[in-house]
């Protein structure tokens, strides 16, 4: 089943590829306003964070870039602007 998709209504998906090696996407969207609202909340009264991995200046975008395709991360990367 396809729901949507962020580049269009024609998403670039080899669906016949997907069915026959019963590969699985799994994905989910921002969420309403009301969910942005309840979960900004949920987090101030909660406490709970997201976990980062590191806080990088934007100039070192690209090592945090690089980061994520090795897979060296444990968390968020955050680009400082």
């Amino acid at each position: 089943m396809i729901c949507g998709a962020t580049s269009g209504d024609a998403p670039p998906a080899e669906l016949t590829r997907v069915f026959f090696t019963q590969l699985s996407v799994v994905g989910s969207t921002m969420g309403t306003r009301d969910q942005l609202a309840r979960l900004a909340r949920f987090c101030e009264q909660s406490g709970a964070r997201p976990l980062i991995d590191r806080l990088l200046p934007l100039r070192h975008a690209r090592d945090g870039f690089e980061a994520m395709v090795t897979g060296d991360i444990f968390g968020k990367i955050v680009f400082e602007v």
